[in-house]
């Protein structure tokens, strides 16, 4: 383990006494106002009517708020919203979904083309791209910010111990994990550059959908991707080949490519000279796609295949039981460290749990024995509502495992002993 940051940064930008201000809510406004700023730019250079870009900026504020909001209810939690259906109401509790907000926007764009700006639903559509673009950079850093959404365990040395419980006063620390928040503001400025080169430098925008296109592959393929390192946002997705986040990106994806290979298409059917080369380009298109997003699935699979594993045996290939009495165990774990695959330390000091030198959970409950399958203790993530529960199955030698119930991808065995 080369090293990693702690990320210690307070959601809460302002607390005066019942009003909280939180950094994820400011970055909102401040993503809608630099994309006000920049539509307002391309609305001048297009000549479009005055006061048409207050309105558009009423649309979008409503339409990426109330998509958002009813997109988190619907694919995550519907089963809690929909026995509590005035809960949707409750912005201020948090739960927005990008994809949600992303719908919300296309059919408040579609009404708005048709009945208030009076333009065709894609000429609208390839030009609102960039304030999107801008927009979903502060959203992402505002989730940097509220320590959540975060990727998988890793050891590279950029890697980011994020806060359990960042609003608790005992929080516990996660694992070093992918800063999976910084590669999508990465993703959305570098979308955001092309399509303001394209826009400003190029005659782009009179290549239909082209501009459009290169946003839903720009984001939303790169979202795929990227999901791929990301821990589950809920537990119902475990055991899924293509989680929430990945299959709601599909349609967005199949869409920006269809509108490429038409327009790889249209270039070749205006010139014959061009005709091979056009459907050269389609065919090589649609083979680096397919490559793209099939074969990360493999890994996937086999990562599946790992962790039903685990949930059926514990750990494959563990040898004999440990041989020792319960009572040995705690004091058996007090002078062992154990390692991840991915070179985190955990070790157990006063009955707690600690990552890194950084507590996570405890204290452990008491030791529970069973001489076919070794021996167990477990621990709650420290704040009283957390969903991180940790548990130790001890085996003999080299052969222990801590499985995070919450993410079955932290397995660890044991390194060193002073017993």
């Amino acid at each position: 383990m080369l090293g990693f940051i702690t990320w210690t940064w307070n959601p809460e930008l302002l607390n005066l006494g019942s009003l909280s201000v939180r950094w994820y809510g400011l970055m909102w406004a401040v993503g809608l106002l630099l994309g006000y700023w920049v539509e307002s730019k391309i609305y001048d250079k297009e000549k479009l009517p005055e006061g048409t870009m207050d309105k558009l900026f009423l649309v979008m504020v409503f339409s990426t708020i109330i998509g958002a909001r009813v997109g988190h209810c619907l694919f995550y939690e519907w089963e809690h919203f929909s026995s509590h259906p005035f809960e949707m109401l409750y912005v201020w509790k948090g739960g927005l979904s990008s994809h949600g907000g992303a719908f919300g926007i296309l059919f408040g764009l579609f009404l708005f083309s048709k009945f208030g700006l009076h333009k065709t639903y894609i000429w609208t559509l390839d030009r609102i791209v960039l304030a999107v673009a801008i927009c979903g950079a502060c959203i992402r850093l505002g989730n940097l910010f509220n320590h959540e959404i975060y990727g998988d365990p890793t050891s590279l040395p950029w890697a980011f111990s994020f806060m359990l419980h960042p609003m608790s006063e005992t929080t516990g620390f996660s694992e070093p994990s992918h800063p999976t928040q910084i590669y999508e503001i990465i993703y959305c400025l570098v979308t955001f550059s092309i399509l303001m080169y394209l826009y400003w430098k190029t005659k782009a925008a009179q290549r239909s959908g082209l501009l459009f296109s290169v946003f839903l592959l720009g984001i939303f393929l790169t979202r795929y991707m990227l999901e791929f390192i990301k821990r589950p946002q809920e537990d119902f997705e475990e055991g899924m080949l293509l989680n929430v986040g990945q299959l709601l990106s599909l349609p967005f994806v199949l869409t920006g490519s269809a509108i490429i290979l038409f327009l790889l298409y249209k270039w070749g059917a205006e010139q014959a000279a061009n005709k091979s080369k056009s459907f050269l380009a389609m065919g090589g298109y649609v083979a680096v796609l397919a490559a793209m997003m099939l074969l990360p699935l493999q890994g996937r699979k086999a990562q599946m295949l790992e962790n039903t594993a685990v949930n059926k045996a514990g750990v494959p290939n563990v040898g004999e039981p440990v041989k020792m009495e319960a009572a040995q165990v705690p004091e058996f774990l007090e002078h062992t460290v154990f390692e991840s695959a991915e070179g985190n330390k955990m070790h157990f000091q006063g009955g707690y749990i600690f990552v890194q030198d950084k507590r996570v959970a405890g204290p452990i409950v008491p030791v529970v024995s069973d001489a076919s399958q070794g021996f167990y203790i477990s621990a709650n993530g420290l704040h009283p509502g957390s969903v991180y529960r940790y548990v130790l199955r001890v085996y003999p030698g080299d052969k222990a495992v801590l499985l995070n119930l919450k993410d079955l991808r932290g397995n660890y065995h044991q390194v060193a002993s002073s017993n």
